[in-house]
């Protein structure tokens, strides 16, 4: 038998059942318009791979079409995204629509999908889990975010200000410049939740250190790490940049002489050892007891969540709502990405915005200055509560760029939305498909913003709290929103009260150009979307 003849007709049978699994699909969304690519963008290498429109929009279309294609043209609430190799999902641009489903997501049994979230690399955690296992870990980790814990925000900002301003001779310089800003804000933030968080003290000479720094946990003598390692926040930033290759590349690869490779690996491993030296230190573990109450005669903080989480795991044996060492691995994980990078990201859109809109910035540094000044001499920190107008300037930097620029959800039952555009109709969404919520068309389209692109914090005013989305909304709505919100105020506050922030331009380069370039450039920086470069100038006001 000539089996080279046969050739063609394999050809021809495989062709025919992908254009029939296609055309299924098709009916599946009841042939809603949207895109229709090769390869899904949030699949492993439509990740990876290089960008095109029609064959890998790459998991930002979104942000390159936000002015022009994007839900045919802002057109359509709802679009089918049907890729010839991959899930179907749906993707909204509506905060309506997002509102609906996301307030009823007990009600409706919505799940975040497996493949979207950290679990597999990380353990199961608050972020990840669904169910009676996301009501488990809730009971745990809510009561950790306390009004003891917003507090202390307030004291550890000053203190790693000054430590900042001692450790690199800032305190006599008239201007700083910042060739790139991610880099200082990433250290602000991960000093605050370490210690804040975690009671690991971060100071900045600490966290700058090219040795691996001490964790001193609130109650116990300081232990070594080995010295020939990354630092907390090399190991952070290396696996925070590759999280997809980990997914995808097998765990012999690291072993290959190959430096990017093995780099790779030595910083998941060490990453690895500091949440496993936390989380198993014997003096943090026999000074919880059975009955979950704290031993230590210091009196170690109960509220930290590094303590509540080792206490639950102390308890795993006994008490129904505890978690297992691998939650807690896998909380700590989750809760340090999420404590330290979104913010950094929120502060960087928000310092940029600023220094190009220095009439904005005046009218921040204003407000800070009255609520000072009012303050009794006995306060040490600035009342947030009272910052309305900063707060609109973060909330609005937030609108421009997301930190989370989308929230995924998976359908456990068929679900019918009230859609406005194109028609004001209900749409039925398939059980067992993706939603995804587009933060970044959601918070850019102007039925809901007019001037979409413009930064105009005052369109914040007389908004309530709970209809500012960019922290997802309903039950599974960010559940260290405050913190972040209220560590992101002390730092405009702090660095605000003494400098200005100002543009640091290339050579033959004016504001406009500046502005067009850096506002533009935006994208995934580790583990958040935002702007992906940064130069600051800071000047000393006084």
């Amino acid at each position: 038998m000539d089996y080279f003849s046969l050739f063609p007709l394999v050809c021809a049978l495989i062709t025919s059942l992908i254009a029939y699994q296609y055309w299924r699909s098709l009916q599946f969304v009841h042939f809603m318009p949207g895109l229709r690519p090769l390869l899904s963008p949030l699949s492993p290498f439509g990740m990876l791979l290089p960008n095109h429109s029609l064959l890998n929009p790459g998991s930002t279309w979104h942000w390159s079409a936000r002015n022009s294609s994007a839900y045919l043209n802002k057109t359509h609430d709802i679009i089918s995204i049907v890729p010839l190799m991959g899930s179907v999902s749906y993707y909204t641009c509506s905060f309506d629509v997002m509102k609906q489903i996301l307030s009823a997501d007990i009600r409706l049994h919505t799940e975040k999908p497996y493949d979207m979230t950290l679990e597999r690399l990380f353990g199961p955690s608050l972020a990840s889990v669904n169910g009676e296992s996301w009501r488990r870990h809730r009971r745990v980790v809510q009561p950790a975010f306390s009004n003891k814990l917003y507090e202390s925000i307030g004291n550890e900002v000053a203190n790693i200000y000054q430590s900042m301003m001692e450790s690199k001779d800032w305190r006599d310089c008239k201007q700083i410049e910042f060739l790139e800003s991610h880099d200082f804000m990433l250290k602000f933030t991960l000093c605050i939740i370490s210690k804040c968080g975690f009671g690991i003290d971060a100071s900045w000479n600490a966290i700058s250190s090219s040795e691996k720094p001490e964790t001193h946990l609130n109650h116990v003598e300081a232990q070594h790490y080995r010295q020939n390692g990354f630092t907390l926040p090399e190991a952070l930033r290396i696996v925070s940049q590759t999280l997809i290759p980990r997914i995808i590349l097998p765990n012999w690869v690291y072993a290959v002489p190959i430096e990017r490779l093995q780099r790779m690996g030595e910083s998941w491993n060490d990453l690895s050892s500091y949440i496993g030296t936390a989380i198993n230190d014997k003096d943090l573990v026999n000074y919880v007891s059975k009955d979950g109450d704290t031993q230590d005669p210091r009196e170690c903080n109960k509220d930290n969540l590094l303590t509540r989480l080792v206490t639950s795991w102390t308890l795993s044996k006994s008490e129904k709502h505890s978690l297992s060492e691998n939650e807690v691995i896998g909380n700590m994980y989750t809760l340090m990405f999420a404590g330290h990078e979104t913010t950094a990201s929120a502060l960087v859109s928000v310092f940029a915005l600023l220094a190009i809109h220095q009439d904005i910035q005046e009218k921040a540094f204003n407000e800070i200055t009255v609520i000072q000044a009012a303050q009794s001499s006995e306060s040490k920190n600035i009342d947030v509560n009272k910052m309305t107008f900063t707060k609109f300037c973060l909330w609005e930097a937030l609108r421009l760029y997301p930190s989370a620029n989308f929230l995924p959800r998976e359908l456990t039952q068929d679900m019918a939305v009230d859609v406005q555009m194109p028609d004001a109709q209900k749409v039925i969404l398939q059980k067992g498909s993706w939603i995804m919520f587009d933060l970044i068309s959601i918070f850019r389209n102007p039925h809901t913003f007019p001037q979409p692109n413009d930064f105009e914090p005052e369109r914040w005013n007389g908004i309530a709290e709970h209809e500012v989305g960019m922290f997802g909304v309903g039950p599974r709505a960010c559940i260290g929103r405050k913190f972040a919100q209220v560590e992101a105020l002390h730092i405009l506050s702090t660095i605000l009260t003494s400098w200005k922030i100002d543009i640091l331009t290339r050579p033959n380069e004016n504001r406009e150009m500046y502005k067009e370039r850096v506002l533009n450039d935006a994208g995934q920086v580790g583990t958040a979307f935002g702007l992906r470069s940064v130069p600051l100038r800071l000047i000393r006001r006084f």
